[in-house]
């Protein structure tokens, strides 16, 4: 019998064997792991969709929609799509605080189609960057208001603080207004206005080149741009886009602007809705239709001359808009 030991050494065939077994058995391993990571959790873009005019069942929707997407691992970016000539100031301020809230988390893009001005512009201000079509409409940065009325003093109130406040009062009040929405714009834009603060204040609108140019947009591109470019800045690789509609069901309430303010039609046919005039308000005038438009679908229920009892008096000084009211 031989005392040689058995060799040790592997042949060329055998180490070939054990590096394709070893091969195997790595991918074996490893492959959950690059499945995994072709579905990264961040591998969503959220486009909410903004459209129509501004008011508290819109809010309440983008609030809700933008609180749901901060809270949600698997997306990764949000894209704005917008379609607003504005609307009430409270409800463009909440949204501006859900977008600011968002951006600190993740990249917004704001995708403007037709329109973005005015409380809608308030709105998407805080986002990273804003794209525009060359056709899109951007800006109207100031305030529509009732102007203030004189009213006889309170008799017999219960304190001092009752009698309400007075004509003074009340235009400061707007001047504060409009003044926060123009502040808010320079600490979200400053850098990018290519133009003074009171020339910013003048609510003027621009076309999307010109809006690139002068610093109120970013960016010349579409909504499938917009959603690439956010993407691309969250480094999602591939990724799928999850589109969310905000507001309600109808397209209603609709804005129509009559020769001295702007109304609020609430129904599914204007013909037979309520209307209700609008108080202070960042809206683009331009955008809203004149009532000679639709006349005779609501000439009963919106009456343009007014005070006769035959509809609603829609020169009511109340609600009578004096126009832009900036710093």
């Amino acid at each position: 019998m031989s005392d040689k030991q058995p060799s040790t050494a592997l042949t060329s065939r055998q180490q070939l064997a054990v590096v394709v077994l070893a091969a195997a058995l790595v991918g074996a391993v490893l492959a959950p792991s690059v499945y995994a990571a072709t579905n990264d959790p961040d591998d969503t873009v959220a486009v909410v969709e903004i459209e129509g005019p501004v008011n508290a069942a819109l809010a309440d929707d983008v609030e809700s929609e933008l609180a749901d997407i901060r809270a949600n691992e698997s997306v990764g970016a949000v894209v704005l799509k917008l379609d607003t000539p504005g609307g009430a100031p409270v409800a463009s301020e909440r949204m501006y605080k859900a977008v600011q809230r968002t951006s600190e988390q993740m990249t917004v893009i704001a995708s403007v189609q037709s329109i973005s001005a005015s409380g809608g512009y308030y709105a998407m201000a805080p986002a990273d960057e804003i794209y525009v079509l060359p056709t899109s409409t951007v800006g109207s940065i100031g305030l529509n208001a009732p102007a203030p009325r004189s009213t006889a003093p309170t008799e017999g109130p219960s304190g001092p603080d009752k009698r309400g406040s007075n004509e003074i009062q009340r235009w400061a009040e707007q001047q504060t207004l409009a003044d926060t929405f123009v502040d808010a714009m320079m600490a979200e834009r400053g850098e990018e206005f290519q133009m003074p603060r009171d020339e910013v204040a003048k609510a003027d609108v621009y076309l999307g080149t010109e809006a690139v140019e002068n610093g109120f947009a970013d960016e010349i591109g579409s909504l499938n741009e917009a959603i690439h470019a956010a993407a691309t800045e969250e480094s999602l690789g591939e990724y799928e886009v999850d589109t969310r509609e905000t507001g309600p069901d109808t397209a209603f309430p609709i804005l129509l602007r009559t020769d001295t303010q702007v109304v609020a039609v609430y129904a599914n046919d204007p013909g037979y809705g309520e209307v209700e005039p609008m108080g202070l308000t960042y809206v683009h005038l331009g955008a809203v239709p004149h009532v000679d438009t639709v006349e005779r679908f609501s000439r009963s229920d919106l009456d343009v001359g007014g005070g006769d009892g035959t509809g609603t008096d829609t020169t009511n000084d109340t609600a009578r808009l004096a126009g832009g009211v900036g710093a």
